[in-house]
């Protein structure tokens, strides 16, 4: 081995070290051009350490350079700025560490990390400096600062080696990242057992050229980083072919099956019940009034239930064959082992029993009901989208009534879908082009013997059929999902109407208004009544609104809680066609009303019926009692209004009165009343209960 003298000792450390500061450099700023691009916060930091080792490694070069021109005056100023290069070079070491933490755990380190990187470099770097000032040559100060150098860089990246070589994954990449840092480290050990074992000619080999050693890990550091990029880069489209392909077929938000898959395995389900002699039955549950729920608990609520829903259907006891959601609340599911219809029956009514339990969503308690529409193979067809159409036919029949139940489908239910489907134009066209009307039908008051209010009622002007009455078109309006609409149309009206008898006759007679179930089940009909108030410039008391007892009795806690606010603002509120319904008449104290109205149907068999008169007299009573007026309608003839009348009946409503007419004809009606001195009365309805 050639002989080194000093200077040529000197000028070989200078040469490397400045190789490495520069390639360093180089290096960080390779990374950082990397960051624009890949916005992985471990490149950032490590161009950061990049940018710390590269000026720590140029002064290194400095002293070197400056100690072959005189080493005693090197001397004076070498301690500081070896302090100088250690401590950039801890802090290089930190960022590093940073760095690999962020890559682990793929997550930003916070701000105080950054923080605590810098005081303790600086803190390595004042020790080191005490350490570095009893120096009494520029060899022996080299030799400090080496030794603090080696030791700490290689622990330091020894350790983070080995943490990332375990934690990350098996890409050669990340591999070989982590090899370089052991390796650097595992050269530092070397290093440092070479100053204490190896003396002269050899060990000025070894510190000149383990520099070299250095840049040649590096650099293979900077190849493993840019095949793990690459590798990022190609498991990110993997995973989102991969993420494609199973939204293909899976619902996003709750993760079970969609429309397609179900498709798909229905013919598969088909194949294993025929050859195994099994029965499929297909289920289609819906979420009945699913908007309220979102309204109620906003979109994200709405999220949580429906990923409620099909977690429980997943985790049913009787597992099904799949789950698929498929469409906004409507599930499918699917059994092979029921042959028995009241089987069947009985376990979609188990279905709706768990979906009906209550729902913990944000400290809020949500009750939901659910209607199931079932189809069986063979029975209903033997492909995926007739047996999921024919569900679908039972489903919407299901959802008819209040409360929705569980329904098989039937022979000529097609063609009533069919027909339903056929109307939705129809009946959107007829609204937008004012093809409705509104009807009065005069209400008296029998103890001041005069007009005390209308009930509106709707028609529709057919262009082709003529005039046609509500039981011809509400029941598709009701199950097309349109009558809050309708209801908008109503209000509005009735509302246009009283703004213009307040503008005519100095005055208003309150107009009642019949509003279907779904307005008084969200508290956006509060809204939409003060929108009302201000838009037309009304007052409560003139707009009465009835609410069917059926709808009273299915939602006491949302429902009633709806109208309670309406009456704190001054609205009327009557229970119509009170007696066919659920009849429970111990509800009448609990509910927000002050005025019942009797249905017809008791009114039409008053002259014939001993017991029509009986019920009649008990609901009158019951009803004055509890402080509450009541109304009769679908009045006839004089010997019904004088029955009604011997029993205590308020108010009544027929066609012995007036049959329903049309705006202007009620306003004659109006002006009669007032040529006869007869102005609206303060009904005691508007009053507090």
């Amino acid at each position: 081995m050639p002989q080194l003298d000093l200077i040529t000792s000197l000028a070989i450390e200078s040469f490397t070290h400045a190789i490495q500061a520069l390639f360093l450099l180089g290096f960080a700023a390779l990374l950082l051009y990397y960051y624009s691009f890949y916005r992985r916060d471990y490149l950032r930091l490590w161009s950061f350490a990049g940018f710390a080792f590269g000026p720590s490694e140029l002064i290194r070069a400095l002293l070197s350079s400056s100690a072959m021109v005189n080493p005693e005056s090197a001397l004076s100023w070498s301690s500081g700025l070896q302090g100088i290069a250690l401590t950039l070079q801890y802090l290089a070491i930190t960022f590093i560490g940073l760095g690999a933490c962020s890559a682990v755990f793929n997550s930003k380190p916070k701000q105080y990390w950054l923080y605590v990187a810098y005081a303790a470099s600086l803190f390595g770097g004042i020790i080191s400096y005490f350490w570095l000032e009893p120096s009494i040559s520029y060899t022996s100060s080299t030799a400090n600062a080496g030794f603090m150098r080696f030791l700490v860089t290689g622990l330091a990246l020894f350790a983070i080696g080995v943490f990332m070589w375990r934690r990350l994954g098996s890409g050669v990449g990340p591999k070989l990242v982590s090899a370089g840092f052991l390796s650097i480290g595992i050269k530092n050990f070397f290093v440092l057992y070479g100053m204490y074992t190896i003396t002269g000619n050899a060990l000025d080999w070894l510190l000149s050229f383990q520099a070299l050693l250095t840049v040649i890990i590096i650099a293979a550091v900077m190849i493993g980083l840019i095949i793990w990029l690459l590798e990022s880069e190609r498991n990110t489209a993997v995973r989102a072919i991969q993420r494609a392909e199973y939204l293909h077929t899976h619902d996003a938000l709750t993760g079970v099956s969609n429309r397609d898959q179900l498709v798909s395995k229905i013919p598969l389900f088909i194949e294993y019940c025929r050859s195994n002699n099994r029965h499929l039955t297909v289920m289609l549950v819906g979420i009945s009034r699913f908007k309220v729920v979102n309204e109620n608990i906003g979109i994200r609520g709405g999220d949580q239930v429906l990923k409620e829903v099909a977690r429980r259907l997943q985790n049913f006891y009787k597992q099904p064959l799949t789950v698929a959601r498929i469409s906004g609340d409507v599930f499918a599911v699917a059994f092979d082992h029921l042959k028995s219809r009241n089987r069947i029956k009985d376990l979609a009514v188990e279905i709706q029993n768990r979906i009906a339990e209550p729902i913990e969503i944000n400290d809020e308690t949500v009750n939901i009901v659910a209607g199931v529409g079932i189809s069986r193979y063979p029975q209903h067809g033997t492909r995926s989208e007739l047996l999921i159409n024919k569900a679908t036919i039972a489903l919407t029949q299901s959802k008819e009534s209040h409360q929705p139940k569980a329904t098989f489908y039937e022979r000529g239910m097609d063609e009533m879908y069919s027909h339903l489907v056929d109307m939705e134009p129809v009946l959107r066209k007829a609204m937008s082009d004012n093809e409705f009307q509104l009807y009065l039908q005069p209400q008296f008051d029998f103890d001041h013997q005069q007009l005390c209010g209308f009930e509106a009622l709707i028609r529709w002007q057919h262009p082709e059929r003529g005039l046609l009455s509500p039981v011809e078109f509400l029941p598709y309006i009701e199950q097309l999902g349109l009558s809050a609409e309708l209801d908008d149309w109503v209000l509005n009206e009735a509302a246009n109407i009283l703004m213009h008898w307040k503008r005519l006759f100095g005055m208003c007679w309150p107009i009642a208004v019949n509003l279907s179930a779904p307005q008084f089940q969200h508290f956006q009909l509060i809204e939409k009544m003060e929108r009302l108030q201000k838009e037309y410039g009304i007052e409560p008391e003139w707009l009465e609104l009835e609410i069917t007892e059926n709808v009273a009795m299915s939602d006491l806690h949302n429902g009633m809680s709806v109208v309670q606010r309406l009456r704190e603002m001054g609205y009327g509120i009557a229970i119509d066609d009170f007696g066919t319904g659920h009849s429970s008449l111990a509800y009448l104290r609990s509910l927000p009303i002050n005025k019942i109205k009797i249905d017809r149907s008791f009114v039409s068999e008053l002259q014939q019926s001993n017991n029509d008169v009986t019920i009649l007299k008990a609901m009158i009573r019951l009803a004055h009692g509890l402080g509450k007026r009541v109304i009769a309608e679908g009045i006839e003839t004089e010997e019904q209004q004088d029955i009604l009348q011997k029993l205590g009946c308020d108010m009544m409503q027929g066609y012995f009165y007036s049959p329903p007419m049309r705006q202007q004809f009620a306003e004659q009606f109006i002006e009669r009343q007032i040529q006869s001195n007869k102005k609206p009365l303060r009904p005691e309805a508007v009053a507090a209960y």
